[in-house]
């Protein structure tokens, strides 16, 4: 019987002490799948917080690119639309995902005052939360002092009268009387602009309307004389022939030739005298490297025995006295024909320090400037630049373009305007004028 006892004893505890076992080892198994489990959980909740800050991340930098290349091109569409010559471009305009602020009130970020005929671009880039800020300091440019406005600045009251024909706007420094508005804005409505302390009388007309310019007062800026000024010195300092080169030492005339002033150098001519060319067909020159005849006195151009003097396009004039282009002489190609907007870019061009004397049934293609006096009694298409006076006082007397000038005289004298024709539609090379420096300030744009 005990021996039974004892073995059933035994059996038993060896069954105990295996299920005891038995429990033991699931419950390591348990907690070890709990620890991965805890582990891998942990690893990809990081892993996937880790993706979602890179996400963020390069979102955030996507952002700020995407903000600061909308800034810079916020910059150019604010120097593309402050160079389109609209009479006042300033305020805040939106490109795409930028947003610019154009001030040509001479203002600046730093607070105070900028130099004269500067102006400031601002431009904002703005994408999600990101935003750059850049700003930027250019010259402006004729087109962006005046806008599509012609000026004549006057020295006193100026008088319209019946006889005139006039089209399109012009600023008028002074008082101005219109006699009748019979011929006033026929073709195109006109606008006369007067600074806040003079009127127009009337005021408005059955073609025309008046008021105060955005900017006010409007000025004529310094025009650089230098280059051409450098260039008449040069003629004047010869001292000897050299006709292959294209260099004369006193007067020289030219009869009836047919002149290609490329076969010079640099297409250039000098002489240290007058030049005076008699039914000369003259060519030479392009758009990027104009011909240019240079005197150190005066140049004439004019007819011989009916067959008149004519100037291809791209040719410069430069004088140190006159210009008298007279008897139908023809300078530059006719482009009368077409739209104003349509007809080509030419660099034609004449400098006379003294007088320019534009005679009747004379049709000039030009940029036009003298520091005297230039007297219009034929046709004149492109810009007159006139800081002293432009006479303009023949029924003949027609211009197309533009006009800048001190003052103005008529038939009557200074300050009338009773004969003649101008259309000013603006229409210009801006070429014409490159000696006036204008564009973007050197190391100007800068990150705010």
């Amino acid at each position: 019987m005990s021996t039974s006892s004892t073995n059933i004893n035994v059996q038993g505890t060896v069954v105990l002490n295996r299920t005891k076992r038995d429990q033991q080892a699931g419950f390591g198994f348990t907690l070890i799948a709990v620890v991965i489990a805890l582990v891998m959980g942990l690893t990809v909740s990081l892993f996937f917080r880790q993706i979602s800050t890179e996400s963020a991340e390069m979102a955030d930098m996507y952002a700020a690119s995407q903000a600061h290349w909308s800034a810079m091109s916020g910059m150019e569409y604010g120097l593309f639309k402050a160079e389109q010559g609209e009479a006042d471009i300033s305020g805040t305009y939106t490109f795409h995902n930028s947003t610019i602020l154009i001030d040509t009130l001479e203002t600046s970020t730093e607070g105070g005052s900028l130099p004269y005929f500067w102006y400031m671009i601002t431009s904002q880039g703005s994408i999600a939360s990101s935003e750059r800020n850049f700003r930027l300091y250019s010259k402006k440019s004729m087109k962006t002092v005046w806008g599509d406005v012609s000026i004549i600045e006057g020295t006193n009251d100026i008088d319209i009268r019946t006889s005139f024909t006039l089209d399109d706007s012009v600023y008028i420094g002074q008082e101005v009387d219109v006699q009748s508005d019979a011929n006033i804005g026929n073709t195109t409505h006109t606008n006369f602009y007067v600074p806040d302390v003079y009127a127009v009388d009337p005021a408005t007309g059955s073609n025309y309307t008046s008021g105060q310019h955005p900017r006010n007062w409007l000025f004529a800026p310094d025009f650089d004389t230098e280059p051409y000024d450098s260039l008449i010195t040069l003629a004047g300092a010869i001292s000897s022939d050299d006709a292959p080169n294209g260099e004369w030492d006193g007067n020289q005339r030219f009869r009836n030739e047919v002149m290609d002033l490329n076969d010079y150098p640099d297409s250039t001519i000098y002489c240290n005298g007058k030049f005076t060319f008699q039914a000369c067909t003259i060519t030479g020159g392009d758009t990027t490297r104009p011909a240019v005849i240079v005197a150190a006195t005066t140049i004439i151009a004019e007819n011989r025995s009916g067959v008149e003097t004519t100037f291809g396009d791209n040719i410069v004039l430069i004088a140190g006295d006159d210009v008298k282009l007279q008897d139908a002489t023809e300078f530059g190609l006719d482009h009368s024909a077409l739209a104003p907007e349509s007809r080509p870019r030419t660099f034609n061009l004449i400098y006379g320090y003294d007088l320019i004397l534009i005679t009747k049934n004379v049709v000039a293609w030009s940029s036009t400037f003298s520091t005297d006096d230039i007297r219009l009694e034929g046709a004149a298409y492109g810009i007159t630049y006139a800081p002293d006076k432009f006479t303009f006082n023949k029924a003949t007397s027609y211009m197309e373009g533009a006009i800048f000038a001190n003052k103005i005289v008529g038939s009557n004298g200074a300050n009338n305007i009773n004969r003649g024709t101008m259309k000013l539609n603006h229409y210009f090379n801006q070429d014409f004028f490159k000696t006036y420096d204008y564009g973007v300030i050197d190391n100007s744009l800068v990150e705010f």
